[in-house]
């Protein structure tokens, strides 16, 4: 929320809400609603975390082109393409 802060080689659990103001120090790992603390993280899983990174950021591009834009204009933007033979 706003003004939080998550440092480098921390974790925010995922669906964790971290309460405005709050600041989760290197190196240790957080979850819940509101976030708490949860325990220090291990050299081994900080060194992890960049590898993490990639994995979801790939998982996220897999699922990107399942949702839809919020509105039609890309229907509009097709049709024009369409017949200007632009290919879609």
């Amino acid at each position: 929320m706003e003004g939080s802060l998550v440092e480098t080689n921390s974790i925010l659990e995922a669906g964790s809400v971290l309460p405005p103001g709050r600041r989760i120090p290197t190196g240790e790992i957080w979850a819940g609603n509101p976030a708490r603390y949860v325990r220090q993280l291990t050299y081994d899983e900080i060194k992890e975390i960049p590898l993490l990174a990639m994995a979801i950021n790939d998982l996220m591009q897999s699922h990107f082109s399942e949702f839809l834009p919020y509105s039609t204009v890309y229907l509009e933007v097709e049709k024009l393409k369409k017949s200007l033979g632009i290919p879609i």
